[in-house]
């Protein structure tokens, strides 16, 4: 039997992956600042140039090895989504999060290194990355509007303070940690501080009792909502990978 050719572009594709996979060890064991691409180039088993065929910038590379980290996190809640109506509520995807983000080597260390990687991405992606980033807030805001019509969330306060308001307390939630600790509180296990943010948002947002049927009428649409901003993450990986145009 004749084993099939492989196709440039899936060679062309699993050198990105090296490629990132190297960038993110180093990121890990040096932190961001430190890693050149001779480091990456090195770590990959490439030349520095077939690096820049692939990303552009230093900056570019490691905002990918991010968003990648971030799609494999999106799509373990959308598992989860898929398992359960409940866990489309706001309070489990929070706490879903929460556990994800420090599962993850690359978003723990995103969240917690203290060379502050987090702002410089955070400003990276905005420049880099921008309709990517702004297809997330309108996918937030579809979601809300989903979760009121379907009587999940109160009614009681303007949707986009809401927005805020969620965002603020799963933000605070995420950035408490490695700050108190600095300041000698030693906070609780991880489990317990997921469960603390699902609880939060809980009280703070949705309704005390959702019927089934809601739920079960609302499990559909969210996860359809959610399939498309991954959808969108993973062809921002591709586009920055740059399989296509790499020789």
């Amino acid at each position: 039997m004749t084993r099939p050719t492989e196709k440039p572009t899936d060679r062309r594709e699993l050198r990105a992956d090296r490629i990132l996979d190297a960038a993110g060890e180093l990121m890990l064991a040096w932190g961001d600042r430190k890693v050149t691409i001779e480091d990456v180039a090195r770590r990959a088993g490439v030349g520095k140039g077939t690096v820049y065929l692939h990303f552009s910038t230093k900056e570019i590379l490691l905002l990918t090895v991010v968003m990648r980290a971030q799609l494999a996190m999106m799509e373990r809640i959308l598992a989860s989504m898929r398992k359960d109506p409940e866990h489309v509520r706001p309070s489990e995807v929070a706490g879903r999060m929460y556990r994800e983000q420090f599962d993850s080597p690359i978003m723990r260390f995103v969240l917690t290194s203290g060379t502050n990687p987090l702002h410089r991405l955070t400003e990276d992606a905005r420049e880099l990355v921008g309709e990517t980033v702004a297809y997330r807030w309108r996918t937030l805001f579809e979601y809300w509007e989903l979760l009121r019509e379907h009587g999940v969330i109160t009614a009681d306060a303007d949707a986009g303070e809401q927005v805020y308001a969620y965002s603020t307390t799963v933000i605070g939630h995420l950035m408490a940690e490695p700050l108190l600790r600095e300041q000698g509180l030693i906070p609780p296990g991880q489990e317990a501080r997921a469960l603390l943010l699902t609880r939060s948002v809980r009280s703070l947002l949705e309704r005390e009792t959702v019927p089934n049927t809601e739920m079960r009428a609302l499990q559909p649409k969210v996860i359809a909502l959610f399939e498309r901003l991954a959808e969108r993450l993973r062809t921002e990986i591709g586009e920055q990978k740059r399989v296509e145009r790499a020789p």
